[in-house]
């Protein structure tokens, strides 16, 4: 039986009335830059997490594509983990200065990064590209940093920018993401096309200014598993032009391979950022590199020193909750085979019930990374997405919730280790009957819309 999207979103009204009630409560205490999962009048709040499953404040049960965005490779509460919290919690958890913990997550990141020769812990993936930028103007004397279009690195000013849509694809110009952002930045950063040879021509163009050319392993807006080729040349356009090479593993690192896409595309940067994966559920950001470009961090003392710190940087207790989690994936490698089936497994079979119900609708993904496209047409980068079908995409992540599945409001959505073949079975089942009630509707239709 065909429900219409005003069910399921009755039917969610219905049954999640304590997340209401705890919206009605926080409107008048808390504002909230985290983004909402769906379009209703509230947003969902999660009470707990096992496994591959979240809870939210009404006991309603979710498979769980946010992972926390990402970050929980092993599923939510992972015994190992959660043992290495309770373990560090008897000796104390802040310090503020160096402490005995820091050194086993450093070596294994050292050992899962192609190109850490130091380590620099901070407490967000947002501070490692901050810092990252900061490097490599240290190091360089330059100023300018270039980006790709269909980027996100954080949200520092520095990275704060998108794509003017009126600008020339080989050489797009940016707009702030919003208020606040002091136009003067705009100065200080190069847009690149990302996937496009006109990017290695601006490099060039631009070498003398450019600090560093930095680019996600994979987009996570825009998950393409050919990023490889387009990566290793942008490494080798760099070292040609005397400008260093970043790639941002915020997401990517630990996740796409153990070595992240370093590994996986066979491609070396000059210095590359971390976060998510490697604080096992905590909070926790890092800067690996070159020795000669990490020497900056040593203090204002050494050579082209910068000023870098943090209270919360390094504490014990993400520093162990991270060895534990990224420990565990160092002696199970069959974790990331497994995940790469079950992601080409989910995007083969839901691209398939697309191709056979003539829905204009794919699924992109490398290994456990996914994002739905709500369109026929071919992805190269972000400027090829359209906004054709925007009311068949919330009508779908309506109907997709109301039958247990939670994706994250970017829609940028993963599997992990607790997602088992019942998990992404279910999650096929699911996004296939939510992609024939909203085609049933007419809601893929020019001239439908959700109500």
């Amino acid at each position: 039986m065909t429900v219409t999207v005003a069910q399921a979103r009755q039917s969610l009204l219905e049954k999640t009335r304590a997340s209401q009630k705890i919206s009605q409560d926080r409107a008048e205490l808390l504002n909230s830059g985290l983004a909402a999962n769906l379009e209703m009048p509230h947003p969902i709040f999660i009470d707990r997490g096992e496994g591959a499953f979240v809870f939210d404040a009404d006991g309603n049960r979710y498979i769980d594509t946010s992972v926390g965005f990402g970050l929980h490779m092993l599923g939510h509460v992972h015994p190992e983990i959660e043992a290495a919290i309770h373990a560090r919690t008897k000796l104390g958890w802040m310090f503020g200065i160096h402490s005995t913990s820091q050194m086993k997550l450093a070596n294994l990141i050292q050992q899962g990064s192609p190109c850490a020769e130091r380590v620099v812990f901070c407490n967000t993936g947002s501070e490692a590209t901050m810092y990252a930028f900061r490097a490599a103007r240290g190091f360089s004397g330059k100023e300018k940093i270039a980006l790709f279009d269909g980027f996100y690195h954080g949200a520092h000013d520095y990275g704060m920018w998108l794509t003017d849509p009126n600008s020339p694809r080989g050489a797009p110009d940016s707009l702030p993401m919003g208020h606040g952002i002091p136009a003067v930045l705009k100065e200080l950063t190069l847009l690149l096309p990302y996937r496009d040879a006109a990017a290695f021509d601006l490099i060039r163009k631009h070498k003398d200014e450019l600090a560093l050319v930095f680019v996600e392993g994979v987009q996570s807006s825009n998950p393409q598993p050919q990023a490889g080729a387009f990566l290793r040349e942008l490494a080798q356009v760099c070292a040609e032009n005397g400008v260093l090479f970043g790639i941002d593993e915020v997401i990517t690192g630990f996740r796409i391979a153990f070595g992240g896409a370093q590994e996986r595309f066979e491609v070396v940067p000059d210095i590359a950022t971390y976060g998510k994966v490697i604080g096992g559920g905590l909070a926790v950001g890092a800067i690996t590199g070159r020795a000669d470009v990490m020497n900056v961090f040593t203090g204002l003392a050494a050579d082209r020193g910068i000023f870098s710190g943090g209270t919360f940087s390094g504490n014990p207790l993400t520093m162990e909750a991270g060895a534990a989690a990224v420990g565990y994936l160092h002696t199970h490698p069959q974790v990331y085979d497994v995940l790469e089936q079950q992601g080409n497994k989910l995007a083969a079979a839901v691209n398939h019930f697309c191709q056979q119900h003539q829905i204009p609708a794919q699924m992109k993904n490398v290994g456990s990374m996914f994002h739905m496209f709500f369109q026929r047409e071919q992805i190269n980068n972000m400027r090829d997405v359209t906004a054709a079908h925007q009311g068949a995409e919330k009508a779908f992540y309506l109907h997709c919730l109301d039958r247990g599945v939670l994706v994250p409001g970017t829609q940028r959505a993963f599997l992990s280790a607790a997602h088992g073949d019942d998990e992404v079975q279910q999650l096929i089942d699911v996004f296939s009957q939510s992609l024939k009630d909203v085609q049933a509707e007419g809601l893929f239709d020019p001239a439908g819309s959700a109500v």
